[in-house]
């Protein structure tokens, strides 16, 4: 009776245990992560292709592209499929140059200069898809998201509507919030099975009427180039 439950029980155990291990292998090979929380850091550069800020820089020494600077984001990818995906995120910049006058000087002959500052911050989505399941994993996307916009003229400038043309501290300002467009690509580089590296190139699209102390100046273009890196976490 106990060889027979022996040579019985082995074979069934065997089994059990092959066939676990079978299902086992079956659901890692069909488990794919629902999600992902992305951190990324880079250079946002403004295209600056609008009449106001010809207007904003038009005299001085500046230029939009002085406002070169960096540019963070967070960001979670819900994923819709194998290779496509929902991304929320969250970003901020905040550049800033300082310029002076092209023709005039203060009375002692020094420069008259004044700080330009631009911010920009945007919720945003974006429908992604993914190139590939294996090693390197190229992606791109379009979006669309909201935009908030300060731009700010802090420092000294010349009364030209005084007989001497005094030098006089001052701060100038506007905000406003628009939406905005923008398309990405990027490379995604897995670490670990839940860890990867990535690379992200961004175009964003959007202007929005200038007012407040820049009333009269018109159009200001929030558009601009990105390049961004950083870590992405899966589960």
């Amino acid at each position: 009776m106990t060889t027979f439950a022996h040579r019985t029980m082995l074979p069934a155990a065997a089994l059990l245990i092959l066939g676990a291990a079978d299902a086992g292998a079956q659901w890692q090979r069909r488990y794919e992560p629902v999600g992902q929380v992305r951190f990324r850091l880079g250079i946002f550069e403004p295209a600056g292709g609008s009449g106001g800020w010809d207007r904003v820089f038009e005299g001085f020494t500046g230029s939009p592209s002085d406002l070169k600077d960096l540019v963070g984001g967070t960001e979670f990818l819900w994923r819709t499929g194998r290779r496509s995906g929902v991304l929320f995120g969250f970003s901020y910049y905040s550049g800033a140059t300082t310029s002076s006058y092209e023709d005039w000087v203060a009375g002692d002959g020094s420069e008259v200069r004044h700080t330009t500052r631009f911010t920009l911050s945007d919720l945003t989505a974006a429908w992604v898809y993914r190139f590939g399941e294996h090693g390197v994993r190229p992606y791109a996307g379009i979006g669309a998201g909201l935009l908030w916009w300060t731009l700010a003229d802090e420092g000294y400038f010349i009364d030209f509507g005084a007989p001497n043309r005094p030098v006089y501290w001052a701060w100038y300002g506007a905000r406003g919030t628009a939406f905005e467009a923008f398309g990405l690509i990027g490379l995604d580089i897995p670490l670990t099975p839940r860890w990867s590296v990535f690379v992200e190139g961004r175009y964003r699209y959007g202007s929005d009427e200038l007012g407040d102390d820049f009333s009269g100046f018109g159009t200001i273009d929030l558009s601009g180039y990105e390049v961004t890196g950083g870590f992405a976490v899966s589960f």
